[in-house]
């Protein structure tokens, strides 16, 4: 028990690129680096999930993506592990949600050209593109929502509870979903308006 608990220390102490090159062979590695990112993947499958598509097939969808992400890293390509699984885990929700909707949603305003390309042996450039894309998307949102909607949007997307991000922002927790429900009102009306 005591070299587990030794070896855990040792472990969370390496960065995301050694855990994914250790990951490949030693499955408490990959273990560590899965923990890293169970956040990640959450949240993303809480932002992909559509009428037809559950947050729940999605988390699991973005799971798989992450080992996959481990089991294809190549730190000599120079991109950091999290950017590299964080492509491949939203390109593989996008791929889902895009074949239960066939209306342009929140996961498919990229340009379909990009949306072909991305891929788990992704370039620095597909990379860089689709964190200039998020950037640009994350400006237009922030544009058609009130300060409040953004204050609880941004607690929220960053995995706070309705009551805990009711409690930072002093306001009732009734008060955050109604504003968490005209935010997403307006980010379907701005997506849809862009396509």
């Amino acid at each position: 028990m005591l070299d587990l608990d030794f070896n855990l220390n040792e472990l969370n102490s390496k960065t995301d690129e050694e855990l994914a090159v250790l990951g490949k062979t030693d499955k408490t590695a990959a273990a560590v680096l899965i923990s890293r990112f169970s956040r990640l993947v959450f949240i993303k499958s809480e932002i992909y999930a559509n009428s037809e598509t559950d947050s729940d097939d999605l988390h699991q969808e973005g799971m798989i993506s992450l080992l996959k992400a481990i089991e294809a890293y190549d730190p000599h390509k120079g991109v950091k592990f999290s950017t590299f699984a964080e492509v491949c885990i939203v390109n593989r929700m996008r791929t889902l949600s895009k074949k239960s909707v066939r209306d342009f949603s929140f996961a498919e305003r990229v340009d379909e050209e990009a949306v072909d390309e991305l891929s788990v042996e992704e370039t620095p450039e597909s990379i860089y593109f689709y964190k200039e894309f998020f950037s640009g998307l994350w400006k237009d949102i922030c544009s058609v929502l009130s300060l409040t909607e953004l204050n609880v949007l941004t607690l929220c997307v960053k995995g706070d509870s309705y009551k805990s991000a009711a409690e930072k922002l002093g306001m009732t927790e009734k008060s955050v979903d109604n504003a968490m429900q005209r935010a997403r009102k307006k980010i379907r009306a701005l997506m849809h308006d862009a396509n």
